[in-house]
């Protein structure tokens, strides 16, 4: 063991000292393009904290200063090892930013998903009951309304109408008195029948009936 690291160390030695830095920094700018790639095709990694590599910025650092030592004095060594340790950290805050986008907006859809209400459903036996409710007006009030409604049309043609108006009403007293005979109303007919209703009030209204 104490023979391999001597060798290692002869040979780690003999490397010119351009080489050694390219080789450590060409090193870590490997992993951070391969860690950078994953972030973005993976959403898996993308969401991993991204504190190892943080953790590798600072071991990179502590060889860079160890390598500049070989050749270097303390205060050019700890300049360099200053610029890489800040252009490491850097890198370290690109790949953080994509991370806290994605989970920014995967928080946002999953609290859209929460917070929206959920759709109300009504019972299929509620929905049958209410639509049979509202399939036919009671024909009794309806007769009493038609009836009523006929006597003023009765007594507004009496008056001295104007043409168009007079038009209007006997159009009216025509589609009341086949209400009238077909009694019970569906809700569509009822509603034509509400609208008569107003068209005859203000007739009603503007010929003080």
């Amino acid at each position: 063991m104490v023979n391999f690291f001597k060798g290692f160390y002869s040979w780690f030695d003999s490397l010119p000292f351009d080489t050694l830095i390219y080789f450590i920094w060409g090193s870590y700018l490997a992993i951070f393009l391969i860690a950078f790639v994953a972030t973005l095709a993976s959403k898996k990694f993308k969401a991993a904290s991204k504190k190892p590599f943080l953790c590798l910025t600072n071991a990179y650092a502590a060889v860079t200063l160890a390598a500049f030592m070989l050749q270097c004095s303390l205060a050019q060594s700890i300049s360099a090892t200053v610029a890489f340790w800040v252009v490491g950290y850097i890198l370290y805050g690109a790949l953080c930013a994509f991370t806290r986008s994605y989970a920014a907006r995967k928080a946002k859809v999953t609290q859209a998903a929460v917070t929206e209400p959920p759709i109300p459903v009504q019972p299929i036996r509620a929905m049958r009951t209410d639509m049979q409710a509202q399939a036919q007006v009671p024909a009794a009030k309806n007769g009493v309304r038609l009836e009523h409604a006929v006597a003023v049309t009765d007594k507004l043609l009496t008056k001295n109408l104007a043409k168009t108006d007079r038009l209007e009403l006997e159009k009216l007293k025509n589609t009341l008195a086949v209400l009238k005979i077909k009694g019970s109303l569906n809700p569509t007919e009822a509603d034509i029948l509400n609208d008569n209703f107003n068209a005859l009030l203000k007739l009603m209204a503007k010929y003080n009936v």
